[in-house]
């Protein structure tokens, strides 16, 4: 492609995107946004597959599209909670943006105070009611907090956009078990899946906790119900073996 057709095409897509973004309309949704965390021993591996939905009579041009990524924890001791949370950014790894199966060149990522974002163009136009899947991949660690007996893991989804229909699957290793997470599982074997439908612009912060025992998911997290537990104990071996004799 010459120079010039290459600007003429960058100026089409231009005027596309400022033609169709001017005024509160929203233009476009996720139509789909499947989210897919397979759990390493160290780190996880994250595919996310998004699927940008033309929703007016018009073509337009995505442009940018940006994902945020934070780490919002709990200050806690011994498995208990504490009063104040900590929001941090996380550290990610061979991040790969695709279309079409070719790969996007134009992927920045930045690092804030509080988040990580990733910046990739979409300078392809959509027509009206069709839709476009990008697919977006990366590593990190700091998705899980490892433990004792108890791996403790989240993941958030949040977009500027309206979001139709939400999916995360969590595959864990062989011998691993979910069991917590702040909303019901779909589960099949070592496969749990969360959806989430009309999420609209609202954050969805999956909480989730696994572990090498057989236990059943629980609506309440198991780390803390086994501090809680050991605390009992401890309070009572410390009671008969300290209170004042007769």
């Amino acid at each position: 492609m010459s120079h010039k057709t290459k600007s003429l095409w960058i100026l089409l897509c231009l005027l596309l995107l400022i033609g169709s973004c001017s005024g509160e309309t929203i233009v476009e949704v996720f139509d789909e946004y499947q989210v897919n965390i397979t759990v390493g021993s160290d780190s996880v591996h994250v595919e996310e597959s998004i699927s940008i939905k033309n929703v007016i009579d018009k073509p337009i041009v995505p442009g940018y599209a940006y994902t945020t990524l934070k780490h919002s924890s709990q200050n806690e001791i011994l498995g208990l909670p504490l009063p104040g949370k900590q929001t941090d950014p996380l550290d990610i790894t061979n991040v790969v943006v695709t279309f079409q199966g070719n790969r996007l060149n134009d992927v920045l990522v930045t690092e804030g105070d509080e988040s990580t974002t990733i910046r990739y163009g979409l300078w392809f136009p959509i027509s009206p009611g069709e839709s476009m899947t990008v697919n977006l991949e990366y590593d990190s660690s700091d998705f899980i907090d490892k433990g004792i007996l108890f791996t403790q893991g989240y993941y958030p989804i949040a977009a500027n956009i309206p979001i139709n229909n939400a999916v995360i699957n969590l595959e864990l290793q062989d011998g691993s078990h979910v069991t917590y997470s702040n909303s019901k599982p779909d589960k099949s074997n070592k496969l749990a899946t969360w959806t989430m439908e009309s999420l609209g612009t609202d954050e969805w912060l999956l909480k989730y906790e696994y572990s090498k025992l057989p236990l059943p998911t629980s609506p309440v997290r198991w780390s803390l119900m086994f501090w809680l537990f050991m605390l009992a104990i401890v309070s009572i071996w410390s009671y008969r073996n300290w209170k004042p004799r007769r």
